[in-house]
């Protein structure tokens, strides 16, 4: 699930729970005094699957491991699944490229592969699969990919990617550099923790490709007054409905370059908790957005 947050350690990462008994989403586990683990967690996911699933598994914080990867490519019923969410199961690039290299996901539209650690090994497996290119929202947050990552990704084959999470990966400015090259009109961007700085808000300010953007999230990107001020005179973020600038070390100069901003005409909603923002850069923002500035 793809959400705007502040705080940047949620829902991003850390440690995997204990295995339990793996549960198909909309099914119920059979019932075990003690819950198997390692291989035979797998095998009882792998008895599972062979009755059929729907069309949305979830398979979140199991920690399975690479052979999770492996398990899914080879199972038909993937066929049938356009929702799967595998976060949190230290897939690591490894499961990502078997996973990728399934047979079975032509099917797919949504997919959360949230803190799995693939780095830009596994983001270039998932951006290489043509099975994928049905995809229209993907999560890749946590994942320790870097630029190279980021690029891959943003030149897949899917053309009808509207939503992709990015946050808690050090993309840095090259990562926001590749985002003018984005092969899919984005309508929802989440680069939370990216760490993209002023140099990387102006590659976002004119990456083109941006213009369908309703929702950009950017907190925790010490992008500062300039990288807020370059933002702020970007014509291609007009139609923003929703803008998380939260935890960016933004001061009056940049609330006040917000606020007085010729393109924000459609927003609705911005966040800019965790700032240095003053009494005369809050009311400034107070009289332009009102009751949608949340601060």
């Amino acid at each position: 699930m793809l959400l705007i947050a502040c705080a940047l350690g949620a829902g991003c990462g850390g440690a995997a729970p204990e295995a339990a008994s793996p549960a198909v989403s909309g099914e119920s586990a059979p019932a075990a005094e003690h819950a198997p683990s390692g291989a035979d967690s797998l095998d009882a996911l792998r008895k599972q699957l062979s009755s059929g699933v729907g069309g949305e598994l979830n398979l979140a914080a199991k920690g399975f491991g690479p052979g999770l990867g492996s398990l899914l490519a080879e199972s038909e019923a993937l066929g049938s699944v356009t929702s799967l969410d595998v976060s949190d199961n230290d897939l690591g690039a490894e499961g990502a490229r078997a996973l990728a290299g399934s047979a079975h996901l032509k099917g797919m539209r949504e997919l959360d592969l949230g803190g799995n650690d693939i780095g830009d090994d596994g983001a270039d497996a998932i951006a290489r699969s043509s099975a994928l290119s049905g995809l229209q929202t993907l999560n890749v947050s946590g994942n320790s990919i870097a630029g190279r990552g980021a690029s891959a990704l943003l030149g897949g084959p899917s053309s009808g990617l509207s939503s992709l999470d990015l946050s808690m990966n050090s993309i840095g400015p090259s990562g926001a550099a590749a985002l003018a090259n984005a092969k899919f009109p984005l309508r929802s961007l989440y680069l939370l923790g990216c760490e993209i700085g002023p140099e990387g808000a102006k590659e976002l300010a004119r990456a083109k490709r941006l213009n369908q953007l309703d929702v950009l999230a950017l907190s925790g990107n010490n992008l500062g007054d300039e990288g807020v001020q370059t933002l702020a005179k970007s014509s291609t973020l007009s139609n923003l409905t929703t803008l998380d600038l939260c935890a960016n070390g933004i001061g009056d100069a940049g609330a006040l370059s917000l606020a007085s901003s010729s393109h924000f005409k459609k927003l609705k909603v911005i966040e800019l908790f965790g700032n240095e923002i003053g009494s005369k850069g809050s009311a400034a923002l107070r009289k332009r957005f009102g009751s949608g500035l949340h601060l």
